[in-house]
């Protein structure tokens, strides 16, 4: 299966008519022809499938076969996590947890971190080609940065804290989530500062340990988001 995104696409449209950039990849890149069968999501559970009924270079159009309307998972995680230093393994970070199925990425600004800028678009383009490559229907929420302490605040579900300190953690492995949300906070390449975990603590967040390793901050948001998605 070829899949496309389009945010706008609904259940009910009986015509799609593809963007620009999308009809020239399909008619110069992909070299689909009038018949040829495609399907398209908007990144909120839709499968609309269609069969495509005028080919020209700026313009693609396609009519309605059938459509469906996919469930979401039960549960949902939430990673909250400081930039990388370099762009290509933030993106790298972003492809892998959205081809996993998280459900939304919030870049935080941490006492430790080195990267104080995103390019929030750039991050949802990765997120969107990973979503089609993976073929999946639900494309994660890619929040604008927020700092630290803000985050803490904003959180009504249950948060758990991945840092490297000697304080008491769970393994998050032996960590049983019976929730539909939970947040999971990964720091930057220095951890979190001692301040920020004690902030975390006070508001109720669990600290949790991924293991003895000390990992990389994309190496540890993929590892925690794999343990939390087996255990739902």
């Amino acid at each position: 299966m070829l899949l496309f995104f389009d945010s706008d696409i609904e259940a009910n449209f009986q015509n799609f008519t593809f963007d620009k950039s999308e009809s020239r990849h399909i008619s110069k890149v992909l070299r689909k022809n009038v018949g040829s069968q495609i399907t398209i999501t908007n990144g909120k559970g839709l499968e609309w499938k269609g069969e495509i009924t005028s080919i020209l270079n700026q313009k693609v159009e396609a009519k309605k076969i059938t459509s469906l309307k996919h469930s979401n998972k039960k549960k949902h995680i939430h990673l909250a996590v400081a930039p990388t230093k370099s762009n290509d393994r933030m993106e790298w970070l972003i492809e892998k947890v959205t081809e996993i199925g998280i459900s939304s990425i919030t870049p935080i600004l941490c006492d430790h971190s080195e990267r104080k800028i995103i390019r929030k678009e750039r991050l949802i383009k990765i997120a969107i080609s990973a979503l089609k490559q993976s073929q999946q229907f639900f494309l994660p929420e890619i929040n604008s940065m927020m700092t630290f302490k803000k985050y803490i605040k904003s959180i009504s579900h249950p948060g758990l804290i991945a840092h490297c300190g000697k304080s008491s953690k769970i393994e998050l492995k032996n960590y049983n989530w019976e929730s539909e949300q939970i947040h999971l906070l990964i720091g930057p390449e220095g951890d979190f500062s001692l301040k920020e975990i004690k902030d975390a603590i006070s508001a109720k967040l669990i600290p949790v340990s991924l293991g003895q390793q000390r990992l990389r901050t994309e190496t540890a948001s993929i590892l925690g988001s794999h343990i939390l998605l087996i255990k739902e």
